[in-house]
């Protein structure tokens, strides 16, 4: 359950009192919108299949980030909507803009790259599977990507979103448990926006007009998710129901958004199942 700033508090001054640490992983830090939860009386049914998601951290003067782009690019053109990618700009050093360009930078996106600890780009993870961190070129991330998507999902999702005013969302995202699981999950949502034209290094030179696809542009939830409120018995439907989202940044542009939910391990952060919608 998500803790408010005077738990947080109380817990800071429980700790202080009795020289201990909370362990990590038991509290989050609120930074976005809060999601009501239900079982759908409608029968409607969601696909089962298994997706995956590509993290890949990237800057605007990092020379190897457009291979890494030509690679998933291809990738996502051989296996479609069961590869989810989202491009988190790096905090600082190759991350930074060039003067006059926008700044991709995140505080979601920058609490995942500290927390990952990455210290080179481009990087990538699939399904957080830290174990594994794709670099460069990324020529063996297809491969990896194609055997996430054929293993058996735990759980499968789906996810809307309206723009009920101008700059206002309402997003819904369904679960469905297609096996048991017992472990604590977490329910991430985030927006990423396409067609972004500044400046990116390249092998051979700076490109001033390089479009930049798959941008992170907020974390909707907390950084690292709202709890699922679900049994996790198979056959279990439950749906997510985030009323109001308001766009932080004017420059956004709705048209080229899309909305990336995805269910996680809480304890391992592990991906569980991801997927992506347009906005309507």
């Amino acid at each position: 359950m998500k803790k408010s700033i005077f738990t947080i508090m109380a817990a800071g001054l429980l700790l202080f009192a009795a020289c201990d640490k909370i362990p990590e992983g038991e509290y989050t830090i609120f930074s976005g919108i809060n999601a009501t939860w239900s079982t759908p009386s409608d029968e409607v049914s969601i696909s089962h299949d298994q997706r995956a998601l590509v993290e890949k951290y990237t800057g605007p003067k990092c020379v190897n980030c457009p291979l890494a782009d030509e690679t998933l690019d291809a990738a996502h053109h051989q296996i479609g909507d069961q590869l989810v990618v989202v491009s988190i700009n790096h905090p600082t050093g190759q991350g930074i803009p060039f003067n006059g360009d926008p700044d991709m930078r995140t505080p979601g996106g920058t609490a995942w790259d500290e927390y990952f600890g990455i210290n080179a780009i481009p990087a990538a993870y699939l399904n957080r599977r830290t174990s594994t961190q794709y670099s460069s070129a990324m020529t063996n991330i297809t491969a990896a990507v194609q055997s996430a998507i054929a293993e058996q999902p735990v759980v499968a999702i789906a996810a809307t979103a309206v723009q009920q005013t101008e700059g206002q969302l309402s997003i819904k995202v369904r679960m469905e448990m297609l096996q048991a699981y017992s472990k604590p999950m977490t329910l991430t949502v985030a927006l990423i926006e396409d067609s972004l034209v500044y400046r990116q290094t390249t092998p051979t030179g700076v490109v001033n007009a390089y479009k930049h696809n798959h941008m992170l542009r907020d974390v909707l939830t907390d950084y690292w998710g709202t709890e699922v409120q679900a049994d996790g018995t198979q056959g279990e439907v439950r749906e997510a129901q985030f009323a109001t989202y308001t766009l932080k940044n004017p420059d956004i542009k709705l048209e080229n958004c899309h909305v990336v939910a995805f269910v996680s391990d809480r304890a391992s952060r592990q991906v569980l199942n991801v997927v992506q919608c347009g906005i309507e």
